[in-house]
């Protein structure tokens, strides 16, 4: 399948609330069931006050609007080879092949009346040594982390316990059908 980027990587850049990218060698994790659709409290039409995000099953069209109103942007995302996602529990795991060859990973969860996406930070490196033994196999530009290691359920459990996933990159508000400020 043609490899497309996804819109969480579009979500990183604009959010950017850490510089630092943690690479995997497999989607992750490892042992987790693949899921055939974007998860369902996600699906409808979300809006802020320069984006809009139309999201399907299987299809993510993000919208960027300037000050004038005038749309800048219109990019289309589809579940492929490049965009995994992944279900353990109640998680979800978007996981998005880069050009590198490597992937990057992204945790989604409802709770209560919100839908969170949650990437790797900074502070995330020491949390995965610390919590589950993994250090990064090689590193780039020290602002990348590669690691080769196999990622399963019962660490990403464990990982996720200890604090795991500390940046917050999106909120969804359900009720609203709007995208939470988090500045």
């Amino acid at each position: 399948m043609k490899k497309i980027n996804t819109i969480l990587i579009s979500i990183l850049a604009i959010t950017l609330s850490s510089c630092l990218t943690h690479y995997f060698a497999d989607p992750v994790p490892i042992d987790a069931k693949d899921c055939t659709s974007i998860p369902e409290p996600m699906q409808g039409v979300w809006t802020a006050k320069d984006e809009t995000h139309t999201i399907y099953k299987e299809k993510w069209i993000s919208e960027r609007i300037d000050s004038l109103g005038v749309k800048t942007t219109k990019t289309e995302y589809e579940l492929s080879d490049s965009l995994i996602v992944k279900k353990l529990d109640n998680y979800y795991f978007f996981n998005n092949l880069d050009k590198n060859g490597y992937w990057i990973v992204y945790l989604g969860f409802k709770q209560n009346n919100n839908f969170f996406i949650k990437g790797l930070g900074t502070a995330d490196t020491l949390t995965l040594a610390n919590s589950i033994g993994f250090t990064p196999d090689s590193t780039n530009k020290a602002k990348e982390r590669y690691f080769n290691a196999p990622f399963t359920n019962k660490l990403m459990k464990k990982f996720i316990n200890d604090g795991g996933f500390a940046d917050t990159l999106i909120v969804f508000d359900i009720d609203t059908r709007t995208l939470k400020d988090l500045n």
